[in-house]
């Protein structure tokens, strides 16, 4: 199995765990998981942090950077907006935190757009 198809594979678990948010046990069930996860991740990703996503390892190897991710994702969209679709609130909370574990792309701070 090739990494992206490894990569995919584990979103499809990912998206299907945060499916089952849905009260207040399911959500502490999916924190664990999450935190399970991020101690792996730990363990197993090493300097220079190189295709950390693809190896099913987090980006944000920081708190600060876990929560930006979160933030961003958070001001964005439907749950900016305040939209919700009928999700439990405890779900997209839980969807928040899981989004933290990917870091930002940000722009160079010297860049300023022109070529």
């Amino acid at each position: 199995m090739s990494q992206e198809e490894e990569f995919e594979r584990r979103q499809k678990e990912w998206m299907s765990r945060l499916e089952t948010v849905n009260d207040e046990q399911s959500f502490l069930r999916f924190l664990r998981a999450l935190r399970d996860d991020c101690e792996r991740s730990e363990r197993e990703c090493r300097p220079p942090h190189q295709d950390c996503m693809l190896q099913g390892h987090w980006e944000s190897h920081s708190t600060k950077d876990f929560l930006r991710s979160a933030e961003d994702w958070g001001t964005r969209g439907d749950f900016g907006d305040g939209r919700h679709y009928g999700d439990p609130i405890l779900r997209r909370v839980a969807t928040m935190l899981f989004v933290g574990r990917y870091r930002i792309r940000e722009t160079h701070p010297d860049d300023d757009g022109r070529d």
